[in-house]
């Protein structure tokens, strides 16, 4: 029904649809004084006419929050600026389109009258100014000629003066006009002009951070905070090698900017190609969701080629524990006094699992009174781990299984939060803005080098590396022992499809109970002192 829908308005005769919506009295300096909004849709479809009503009402709502474009909306790109503006003067019948232009094409008749209303407006204003009228009786004779060309022209050119008084107070003392700045591309629409202001670097983060935010991959909360907040930082810290900085044109953007970048980061090699990787991708992103502000070209090509081949040759790789360092690891873990920590990092070091699919796990995959006790590792609604790893179930044996169980009785509360957060096993260290890291930090202390001169590199994220070279001692099949620690490839992907789902722990169990026996493993490659 229509009187469902308010706002929406429709003609007795023509059924045509119509939008009317009365404009309070405090806010109406923003509309130009105007009491009411009244608009033909001009169509008689309801579908047609409620979209219509639904964008006007966000213009409606927008225009207030943003009390008609005073402050600078620096997270808008160039072309949905001109955009919103565009529509904006569309809305509020200021843009040039809705101004009669009198040329060559017009009517003649048009072109008199519009002569015959600026000579009669003329003599009235003279009128006034020789004493012979007040100027109220100016007013009033002026009004009379304000709502055919005339007063259209005179009021649109009131309009733009005003705007231009404006930014002449704005960007006083000589200051440069910001060509992004909402009210500057408003006057220059108003003008005439068709303009798109050049997109520039700090366009193109936004962009990026934009679109990496609403893409379809699942994302945990604070990847995404971690992600933007070190890609802002980043890309500034490349802007300070342009000319103007963040506001600097992507036109002007040119390989040496690049290469003046990487000279003075004063970074390893891995370093530099994984930052110029990101850089790069903030400029393919841009040209490939903004096809009509394309820019040719691409800066960081050859910077980002030359730090990859540098890397194949200076990059530290990261190896496996020894059996004596992962002895001291569990060890000093299960001293731990924090039990979230110690139950983390023992699930790392039993299965090889990562540190963010163990610190998200959630009750509900802790399965200690089947048969044959299993860890199902996933990504939830609440557990989004971030890489793409296979889904698995992990047979529990050994101690781990008596660990869960005193875990679960002693620290996990099913009373605290929503039915989401009590799900969660590990709250403290799984979840919120700087988990990662101090979940990094904490099961850091407990990595103890034992081969200093090793050139490798030692870490919590050892442990998968560990337990892939346990399960080979134990004799586990190279795909089946990638798909227990989640590793996709051609073949634990083959296993996975061919269980369907996941592998059953029957079939894996005494697999288990194999690799956490083993007390040896590797080739470990001797250093002279």
């Amino acid at each position: 029904m229509l009187h469902d829908i308010p706002y929406l308005t429709v003609t007795a005769k023509n059924k045509v649809y119509g939008y009317r919506r009365r404009i309070p009295a405090d806010v109406r300096y923003i509309f130009a004084n105007k009491s009411e909004i009244v608009k033909s849709l001009k169509t008689k479809s309801l579908a047609v006419a409620q979209v219509e009503v639904d964008r006007l009402n966000n213009w409606f709502d927008d225009r207030l929050e943003m009390v008609g474009y005073s402050r600078k909306q620096d997270n808008l790109l160039p072309a949905e600026l001109v955009r919103n503006v565009h529509d904006d003067l569309k809305m509020m019948g200021e843009h040039p389109d809705d101004v009669p232009t009198i040329g060559i094409r017009s009517e003649l008749g048009e072109v008199r009258r519009l002569a015959k209303d600026f000579a009669y407006v003329q003599k009235v204003y003279k009128d006034y100014k020789n004493g012979l009228i007040t100027y109220d009786k100016f007013l009033e004779l002026e009004y009379a000629h304000n709502k055919g060309t005339y007063g259209k022209i005179i009021r649109h050119h009131e309009r733009a003066n005003l705007l231009l008084e404006d930014l002449y107070s704005k960007y006083h003392d000589g200051l440069k006009w910001d060509e992004q700045d909402p009210d500057v591309v408003r006057y220059r629409l108003m003008m005439g002009e068709n303009l798109v202001p050049s997109p520039t670097w700090q366009n193109a983060t936004d962009s990026y951070i934009r679109q990496y935010a609403r893409s379809k991959k699942q994302r945990n909360p604070e990847q995404l905070v971690k992600h933007r907040k070190a890609t802002e930082k980043l890309c500034i810290r490349f802007s300070a090698h342009l000319s103007d900085g963040m506001l600097t044109a992507l036109k002007e953007i040119d390989t040496q900017d690049a290469e003046s970048f990487v000279d003075g980061a004063r970074v390893s090699d891995s370093t530099n190609a994984k930052n110029l990787t990101i850089l790069r991708a903030v400029w393919n992103s841009w040209n490939r969701h903004n096809a009509k502000q394309k820019v040719a070209g691409d800066p960081f090509a050859v910077a980002v080629s030359d730090s990859k081949a540098a890397t194949k040759t200076t990059a530290k790789i990261r190896r496996p524990m020894i059996p004596c360092e992962f002895k001291h690891f569990c060890t000093s873990i299960a001293n731990e006094s924090d039990p979230e920590v110690q139950m983390i990092g023992k699930i790392m070091a039993y299965c090889g699992a990562p540190t963010i699919e163990a610190a998200k796990l959630q009750r509900s995959d802790v399965k200690l009174d089947a048969t044959i006790p299993y860890i199902v590792f996933r990504s939830t609604q609440d557990s989004i781990t971030g890489k793409d790893r296979l889904d698995r179930a992990v047979p529990i044996v050994g101690t781990l299984l008596h660990d869960f169980r005193d875990y679960m009785r002693e620290h996990y509360d099913k009373e605290e939060g929503g039915s989401l957060k009590r799900q969660r096993l590990f709250p403290t260290l799984g979840y919120g803005t700087h988990s990662a890291s101090r979940r990094s930090k904490v099961l850091k202390r407990h990595v103890k080098n034992l081969r200093p001169t090793d050139p490798k590199l030692l870490s919590a994220y050892s442990l998968r590396h560990t337990f892939k070279d346990r399960a080979s001692k134990a004799g586990v099949r190279t795909d089946i022992a990638e798909y227990l620690y989640g590793h996709k490839s051609k073949q634990s992907s083959a296993i996975h499809r061919d269980y369907g789902t996941k592998m059953p722990a029957s079939d894996t169990v005494d697999l288990m109970r194999r690799i956490y026996e083993v007390s040896e493993w590797g080739f470990i490659e001797d250093y002279d002192e």
